[in-house]
């Protein structure tokens, strides 16, 4: 990619003159690798996770099956809970596209124009939706919804990991979960959790292919490269 002798800073991306066309580095190298983190996290707890509740593989001559399941199922849990530690500490202290700093303000005309405009776009109303280089609002609102999600999962799975020592140290920072609802009702939301972070996994392949192919904003490529194009006026 070329690249001309003037570059520029807009809206926290490193924007650079090319010959082709003007692109913007919008996903910094570890918010990239957290997210096929989370990828790879979330397909094998799924896995594991479904085994555990309704075991479907059995061998004779892998008798300790369960047990393999469950260990790759915990230290999974522990690597995808540092995972979305690093996630928060970036929204908190990355730059503009991938903070806080980009969320809609519902206060702001412009930004709740944004944000209808998405919903009529994604409900098939609208054949047009507005370049964004960054998440869409309808994005934010869904990715809060998908966090919130993801902190359950953890504060749930680590809490009845924690019961095979209700002595230790987890039980005693996860235990006070179960005065608020019991044992068996902890594992029904954890697994019914598990099909609502399924279900926004497949539209979330949906919307960045269709947003790819519609928009040509780079959506499917900048989670590689980092690089989207600004084809803003």
């Amino acid at each position: 990619m070329a690249e001309t002798l003037n570059s520029s800073e807009t809206g926290g991306g490193r924007k650079f003159e090319c010959a082709a066309r003007r692109f913007l580095y919008i996903w910094e190298g570890p918010i990239r690798i957290i997210h096929w983190v989370n990828f790879f996290c979330i397909i094998i707890l799924s896995f594991t996770g479904w085994y555990i509740h309704d075991p479907f593989i059995t061998s004779t001559q892998h008798p300790y099956i369960m047990g393999n399941m469950r260990y790759v199922h915990y230290l999974t849990g522990v690597v995808f809970a540092v995972s979305f530690l690093a996630r928060s500490y970036w929204l908190l202290n990355g730059e503009y596209y991938a903070s806080w700093r980009m969320f809609p303000n519902p206060f702001d005309k412009k930004d709740r124009h944004t944000f209808w405009t998405f919903i009529r776009y994604y409900t098939f109303l609208s054949k047009d939706a507005p370049h964004i280089l960054g998440h869409n609002p309808v994005a934010v609102v869904a990715y809060i919804g998908l966090y919130a999600l993801f902190a359950f999962q953890i504060l749930s799975g680590f809490a009845l990991w924690s019961q095979a020592d209700p002595g230790g140290s987890l039980y005693a920072a996860t235990g006070w979960l179960f005065a608020i609802i019991g044992n068996q009702w902890v594992r029904w939301f954890h697994l019914l959790v598990m099909f609502l972070i399924g279900g926004f996994f497949i539209n979330h392949l949906y919307s960045v292919v269709l947003f790819d192919f519609k928009s040509k904003s780079g959506e499917v490529s900048s989670i590689f490269s980092g690089w989207k194009p600004d084809r803003r006026d």
